[in-house]
């Protein structure tokens, strides 16, 4: 059995100081050691994706992370680990607990499947990995192995955490006293247009680029948005989401959270907030005054085949109202969306503008030629002020 402070010491040796996550009982140890620890930023994520994808936007500025998570929540996980870590190469380490362990301690009838495959999944996802060391001479050798492995390969490595590898460790941090207080909204929608009449994505994206600042930082979400945004100005400062669909929003939140002197503008979609909208949570939690959300509603699911979505029934700007967001705007016209964003500054945030659009993209509209780890390399070269 091993102390927390084992793994971190290493852990900050070896500057990896940004842990986000998920609670398991397992973790509990480890969770209250990071929390407990100044030296160690903690982000606190709703769901395990949005946990993968907080500590890939961190690493845009060369913040090294851990991601923990209950092995019940590895599918959670499995999307940004398929098509945001591995095409984009995003090393981190991983901490999977293992419930259900076959042979292991007697556990939930939850537990049981994910217990029987939790390894073999691994193996699927090609992610290196080994247990998680109970002794300090092993610890050491285990956590080079995973340095060479992630530099080797640009990939994550896990620790497969069983229970009972860490001693028990008593949160010394006091717990701040929230006190619920009375909150009142008041957030009235205007729609101005017809659904025809709106502007269509490309149009909307044009608007964004004519009011884009120098220190803009532009992360549009998967599908037509980064397709549209590429073909219309492909630059160092963007980087187009070609998967993990919804976890543009967390992706960009863990990099405005450590890249604090650019402003960081996701553009997303109806369908891909939809899929993530815990995270509007986390934005209004951490408050990054240096994050701008656009989200592009058009009602459907352009990339797919045009099938509708749930949108017409939900008032984004009152969800990120009442999640915390700084200040909201909802809009259809272009000039509203121009004034808003000319009106902006960069510390601002967070906030969001729910700008409505209409439904098509361009005829002839191509993808990407630089691959995702290339946009990936680019942007990093940007942030450090080097020539691509």
């Amino acid at each position: 059995m091993i102390k927390s402070d084992d793994f971190l010491d290493l852990c900050k040796h070896h500057q990896f100081d940004l842990f986000s996550g998920t609670p398991c009982s397992y973790l509990k140890p480890l969770i209250n050691a990071v929390i407990d620890d100044p030296e160690i930023q903690y982000l606190s994520a709703t769901n395990e994706g949005d946990a993968v994808a907080m500590v890939c936007g961190a690493y845009l500025n060369q913040r090294k992370g851990v991601v923990m998570f209950q092995n019940s929540g590895f599918g959670n996980a499995v999307n940004p680990l398929t098509s945001l870590s591995f095409p984009f190469r995003f090393p981190f380490i991983m901490i999977v607990t293992h419930r259900g362990q076959p042979g292991g301690p007697a556990d939930e009838p939850q537990h049981e499947l994910m217990g029987k495959v939790t390894e073999d999944l691994l193996d699927t996802l090609k992610i290196g990995w080994e247990h998680f060391p109970d002794d300090v001479a092993s610890l050491n050798k285990a956590f080079q192995r995973a340095l060479d492995h992630m530099e080797k390969t640009e990939q994550p490595y896990a620790f497969v955490l069983r229970k009972g590898t860490i001693e028990a460790q008593v949160l010394q941090t006091p717990t701040p006293e929230l006190t619920p207080s009375e909150r009142s909204y008041s957030f009235v929608e205007t729609i101005k247009k017809t659904y025809n009449d709106r502007l269509t994505r490309t149009e909307a994206l044009e608007t964004i680029l004519k009011t884009k600042r120098p220190d803009d930082i532009l992360i549009a979400t998967t599908g037509k948005t980064g397709r549209e945004l590429y073909t219309l100005a492909d630059t160092p400062d963007h980087l187009y989401m070609v998967g993990s669909m919804g976890c543009a929003s967390s992706f960009a939140l863990g990099a405005a959270i450590c890249t604090p002197e650019k402003r960081w503008v996701v553009i997303d979609g109806d369908a891909a907030a939809l899929m993530h909208l815990g995270n509007f949570a986390s934005v209004g939690h951490f408050q990054p005054p240096n994050y701008l959300h656009i989200l592009l509603d058009n009602e459907i699911n352009d990339s797919t085949g045009g099938q509708s979505t749930v949108s017409p029934s939900v008032s984004f700007s009152a969800v990120a109202q009442a999640c915390g967001y700084r200040q909201v705007f909802s809009a259809d016209c272009d000039k509203e969306l121009e004034t808003i964003l000319e009106n902006l500054d960069k510390d601002d945030g967070p906030v969001l503008i729910h700008f409505r659009i209409r439904k098509g993209s361009p005829e002839d509209l191509g993808r990407p030629k630089i691959k995702p780890y290339e946009v990936k390399t680019r942007l990093m070269n940007h942030l450090q002020g080097k020539q691509s």
